[in-house]
């Protein structure tokens, strides 16, 4: 006969075990190659579900992180480790170095760490909300495919809340340490309507987020200049706007653009004292978020021109991340408390599980009661009171199943208030 005490110490989260090659423990080369593309991943997840004989299997795949994250009463073992990795076919050496450097936690180690990553704490970029939105996509997918789980259901769920209370009730993602977050942020602050010329130079993946914001604010007069061509006009063509190459760089600053986006790769700034002659009158901002600058000195000296670049936005990033750090501390008393919940939730649900074939039970006791044991006495009565009696006897019945549960609930959050 197992004791509660047995019972609750079984269903802590002994069972979660998660294997992790993060931005800390390995390169991007080698998380990148654990990645499997999403329309492969129910197949490959499926298959390696299987393989191993867990009992539930969630995967988590980003720009800097992969997260296998399982259910298995067995202990996740070296030789299981190396299963999981040989699916991706790895080479002798590649598979030593998976090996060595790969993180894997188990239990109550393994719940915290999904916990902190699911809040940002673990990302590249501390407080990083996005990283909610892939953990549970990631969970969420694991359900649909049928790979999660009872108890990876119940730890998603408090995984999202716990989360989302960090981000709500703390300051770990309240300051942008993003400098490009940032750029955007002082081109806000201009307030330049939308009809306001705009032009772009360069086409790279942060003008391609400048063109979505740009976009999303309904922009109409942009222009891109790019020194591939057809990469500006990739970038302008399905949101309306212009395009060109770097060579229209002086007839497209003769036009008098009201601000300037530059981010490019090039080793020496395209806009100098020339090109600042080049432009008519007026007021000027511009974001140049190239390394090194895109603006040269004299540029910057024209009259009425304002320039934000990653010299002006790089110590406001670092007095964010400052001040994200200081609220480390609300954070980590949120996750505890997210721990103790998803104990609590997990040994309800044991409870829940172990009384489930109770209202069966019953049903059977009032079956036989009523069918044999008091058949003779019942047929002795008359209908109004034989219905009188199956209405007590159902009544009975109902509350002999709700009350159990009941009782057990209390108990269990009982038992978790002891210290």
């Amino acid at each position: 006969m197992v004791t509660f005490t047995e019972l609750c110490a079984i269903v802590r989260q002994e069972h979660l075990h998660i294997v992790s090659l993060n931005h800390r423990n390995a390169s991007i080369e080698r998380i990148g190659g654990l990645h499997v593309p999403a329309d492969r991943q129910q197949e490959f997840l499926s298959r390696i579900k299987a393989q191993l004989g867990v009992q539930g299997l969630a995967y988590l795949t980003t720009c800097n992180r992969v997260e296998f994250i399982m259910v298995d009463e067995a202990y996740f073992c070296m030789g299981r480790l190396q299963q999981l990795f040989q699916a991706f076919n790895p080479s002798a050496a590649e598979l030593r170095s998976l090996m060595g450097t790969a993180m894997v936690l188990h239990g109550e180690e393994a719940a915290r760490h999904l916990l902190r990553v699911s809040a940002g704490l673990e990302s590249m970029v501390l407080g990083e909300r996005e990283i909610l939105t892939q953990m549970r996509s990631a969970l969420e997918q694991a359900r649909q495919w049928g790979l999660a789980g009872d108890q990876l259901r119940i730890t998603e769920r408090i995984a999202v809340e716990t989360a989302k209370q960090v981000f709500t009730d703390t300051e770990i993602a309240k300051r942008s340490v993003s400098v490009n977050a940032l750029g955007w942020k002082s081109f806000l602050d201009t307030a330049l309507p939308t009809e306001a010329p705009i032009l772009m130079i360069g086409a790279g993946q942060t003008n391609a987020n400048i063109a979505r914001f740009l976009e999303k604010r309904q922009h109409t007069s942009v222009r891109i200049l790019n020194r591939t061509s057809a990469k500006a006009q990739a970038l302008a063509g399905p949101r309306h706007w212009e395009s060109g190459s770097l060579d229209e760089l002086d007839d497209a600053l003769k036009a008098g653009p009201a601000a300037v986006f530059l981010c490019t790769g090039s080793d020496t700034p395209l806009l100098d004292a020339a090109q600042a002659q080049t432009l008519p009158e007026g007021k000027l901002f511009v974001l140049d978020l190239s390394v090194p600058s895109g603006v040269s000195a004299a540029f910057r000296n024209r009259p009425n021109t304002t320039v934000v670049g990653i010299a002006e936005l790089k110590p406001l990033a670092d007095h964010n991340v400052a001040g994200r750090r200081a609220a480390l501390g609300d954070c980590q008393r949120i996750i505890e408390s997210g721990m103790s919940e998803l104990t609590a939730r997990l040994q309800q649900r044991e409870v829940e599980l172990a009384l489930r074939d109770l209202p069966q039970l019953l049903a059977a006791v009032r079956n036989t009661a009523l069918g044999e044991v008091f058949a003779d006495e019942l047929a002795d009565l008359d209908s109004d009171t034989r219905n009188l009696v199956d209405r007590i006897v159902s009544y009975l019945e109902k509350k002999y199943v709700s009350v159990p549960m009941k009782l057990a609930r209390e108990a269990v959050l009982e038992h978790m208030e002891k210290p």
